[in-house]
């Protein structure tokens, strides 16, 4: 179906040949729910990541769309006059907060997945953050990850409304999604989650997407390469003990079945050191089963 046709007359995009810009319909639909109802003092958070390969299958774009369609509903629905700018897009997790208090209620922030070597480490706690301080900001908050299964279980499961797997079909085509409503997801990351296989579980819908984003490209191809350097000042400025307490929080992520006792061997350090690590990030220390798990974070 076609969507916002007065924003995109025809010839607003090339090969265009009639007013709007394309959405598929139950896709909209759901935007439609979603935008209805956030001003029922809710806050909504959608899962984004890719089965096929985690670049290039056009996560950020389709998300793009959906923020862009949603905020316009928003609109319509409860007579704001909000904007989807580059500004609701965030590289890291810790700035999601930061930009959350500068945003319309209602509005839509992205996460925009990058390479960052602490993505995961900070994720957890970016989260956690969020959900205790901008809850009653109302806004709706899209995540793009490297890997569903990687997220935490309690975001993956409890506190995510969606997931959508945005992937390659026949010849690296890009344009394809599978959407997962909340119980379909849960089984899915549940049944998945140990041998990482998308296919466990059929999809509520499966649909497709057009090229083209929301925000003009040139600003947020800026702000991500902004982003990318100002990452890469921050890793020069690590010394060796502190990359080596980075590189724990990112691996205890995917390693929640290894014990202190394991984590010290590895890292040639002391099982009080790694619980000191442990008591000095704010990540539930209960999501590494061990009997020695005893330090309170």
């Amino acid at each position: 179906m076609k969507i916002l046709k007065e924003r995109y007359p025809k010839g607003s995009f090339k090969g265009q040949h009639t007013d709007g810009r394309y959405m598929d319909g139950i896709l909209y639909e759901n935007l439609k729910i979603m935008a209805k109802n956030i001003a029922k003092d809710m806050t909504f958070m959608g899962v984004v990541s890719s089965s096929t390969l985690e670049v290039g299958t056009g996560k950020s774009t389709v998300v793009q769309q959906m923020a862009e369609a949603y905020t316009d509903l928003v609109n319509q629905y409860h007579g704001t006059n909000i904007e989807f700018k580059t500004e609701n897009i965030v590289f890291r997790p810790k700035a999601l907060i930061e930009r959350a208090f500068k945003l319309p209620k209602y509005s839509c922030v992205i996460l925009d997945e990058w390479e960052d070597a602490h993505f995961w480490s900070d994720l957890g706690v970016s989260l956690r953050q969020f959900f205790r301080k901008c809850r009653q900001l109302n806004l709706f908050i899209i995540i793009i990850i490297p890997n569903y299964f990687q997220l935490p279980m309690n975001y993956a499961i409890s506190r995510s409304l969606f997931f959508m797997d945005v992937k390659f079909e026949g010849e690296f085509e890009r344009g394809y999604f599978d959407f997962y409503s909340f119980n379909k997801k849960k089984d899915l990351y549940l049944k998945g989650k140990k041998t990482h296989n998308y296919g466990v579980v059929k999809a509520d819908f499966s649909g497709r997407f057009l090229d083209g984003y929301a925000v003009p490209e040139r600003e947020y191809r800026k702000a991500k390469h902004d982003d990318m350097i100002e990452s890469e000042e921050r890793e020069k400025d690590l010394t060796p003990a502190q990359i080596k307490v980075q590189m724990y929080k990112e691996l205890r992520e995917t390693l929640k079945e290894l014990t202190i006792k394991d984590w010290a061997r590895g890292f040639k350090v002391s099982e009080r050191t790694i619980s000191r690590w442990n008591a000095k990030d704010s990540v539930d220390i209960g999501n590494i089963p061990s009997k020695e798990a005893d330090v309170s974070p």
